[in-house]
This record gives structure tokens, C-alpha cells and sequence, in this order.
């Protein structure tokens, strides 16, 4: 993965499901004033706004540091092309296949509660997709919105590796969070794992391989993150800002 360099912006493309909702305060603490989220209004259809990173001299905004949003190309808000600017990244993955169905069941239960908005009006996903496995078999490529979009399986690891400074993984989060803040030169902190998804249908177990098998890229984009986020051999920056105080210790989402 790329170096990162503190002087420049960073971008944070946050995966619905991969934990971000509980990597914000983190965020805040590491970058204070100068970390900005990026919210949607799917209430409202409000698209993503944009922070800008240059005075008009051209030089990086010292109050701008750290964007954090759901980079979703589906809403015309992709990346590259959103930020053309800006060229390190981070972010945290799932197994594609356990992220489908944890979206599925997340909406699922807000579709239940009246809860699930989509572009202004609340949506109830079950006449569409009756069960998981239909969810499944014809997969809305969301998932594909929020990565890179000029990333193919023919330059998939050329294009991570370039734009990356990190990519952690969902199943093991506290060492991607150790990790993520040694590349930073950030204190870690301890964020226990809460599954926020009810789920309250059998998952056959059958479905996961033709998942890979339809969606190649998206199993090769989190194996390199799987080989990589350890981060062997690398070498890290300084030992960081104080800990976050243990009395703010919180629980993680897997929004």
C-alpha cells in the first residue's frame, strides 16, 4: 500500500456494514477540526456534498485533513472522480458475501419499522427480495459503487495498492484499528464488536460460492485486503496522539 503523507487530505470511503458508524469517533479524535463527514439525506434525496480541499492559491486547506462518506458512484458521487484531487485512501471490508446479507437483513428490519428510505420515500425491500436468497442471487452491485470505479480484475491490485494507505477487514476489527492508527501515527483504541442485524432466516450456506463466482472482483479486492492488512514488514510512523480516554471506550457497529 502507499505511504501515507499527512500534509495531503485523506479520504475515508466508508462500506455500508464494515463498522464505519463506530469508527467516527475515533476519526474525530485522531483528526479533531479538520475530519469532516460527508452525509446524504436519503429523506430528503439530498446527494453528498463536498468539502473543498484548496484555497484558490491551490494549496491543500490546513483545516481539511480527513473526508469521511459513502463514495457511491450509483448517486453520481464515485470515486475517483468525485475527489480527482485527492489520491490516499482508506477504508474497512467484509467478505462480500457476508455483507450482502447483512444488508439484506439490516434493511430488512428498517423496511419492517417503516425506516428504510431510499431517495425519499421509505422502502419495504421484501416485495422485492421475499427472502435472503433471492437478495442474494440477483445482488444489487452497490457494493461495487463505493469502490474505485476505474478498479477491473485486470488492474485490481495496481490501482488498491496505489491509492490505499490501509485497508482493514471487518472480521478481525481491533487489529485493523491497531493497524489503521500506527499507519496514521494515531493511538489505537479498544472497540468491541456489537452485530447491530437481526437475523431471523437460515442462510444456505450453498449461496456463498455462486456469490464469488458472479462477483469476482469484489472477492479479489477483499483477499488483497485480507493478505495485506496485517501489514507485514512495514514501517510505521511515529508512536501517535494520547489514547482516547478509557471512559469513552465505545461499542462497534457494523454500519
Amino acid at each position: 500500500m502507499r505511504q501515507y503523507d499527512p500534509s495531503k487530505p485523506l479520504i475515508y470511503t466508508h462500506i455500508p456494514k464494515c463498522a464505519g458508524s463506530s469508527v467516527v469517533r475515533l476519526l474525530r479524535h485522531w483528526f479533531g477540526d479538520q475530519y469532516h463527514k460527508l452525509n446524504q439525506d436519503e429523506h430528503r434525496d439530498i446527494i453528498l456534498p463536498r468539502v473543498e480541499t484548496r484555497d484558490a492559491k491551490g494549496n491543500w486547506l490546513e483545516n481539511v485533513r480527513c473526508i469521511h462518506g459513502h463514495f457511491n458512484h450509483g448517486r453520481g458521487y464515485g470515486l475517483p472522480y468525485f475527489y480527482p484531487e485527492l489520491d490516499q485512501y482508506f477504508s474497512i471490508l467484509r467478505d462480500p458475501f457476508d455483507l450482502a446479507v447483512s444488508m439484506y437483513f439490516f434493511a430488512k428490519g428498517r423496511s419492517r419499522e417503516g425506516r428504510f428510505w431510499f431517495r425519499g420515500e421509505a422502502v419495504d425491500i421484501s416485495k422485492q427480495f421475499p427472502n435472503v436468497e433471492s437478495y442474494v442471487k440477483s445482488y444489487p452491485y452497490w457494493l461495487f459503487d463505493h469502490l474505485p470505479q476505474d478498479v477491473t480484475l485486470e488492474n485490481y491490485e495496481e490501482k488498491i495498492r496505489s491509492r490505499f494507505i490501509y485497508i482493514g477487514i471487518f472480521e478481525d476489527l481491533q487489529t485493523t484499528i491497531d493497524n489503521l492508527g500506527r499507519v496514521l501515527g494515531k493511538a489505537s483504541a479498544s472497540l468491541p464488536h456489537v452485530n447491530v442485524s437481526t437475523y431471523d432466516e437460515p442462510i444456505p450456506e450453498r449461496l456463498r460460492e455462486g456469490f464469488y463466482a458472479d462477483y469476482p472482483l469484489l472477492k479479489k479486492v477483499y483477499d488483497l485486503a485480507v493478505d495485506t492488512y496485517r501489514l507485514d514488514g512495514y514501517r510505521f510512523p511515529g508512536e501517535g496522539i494520547p489514547a482516547i480516554p478509557p471512559e469513552g471506550t465505545g461499542a462497534i457497529e457494523s454500519g
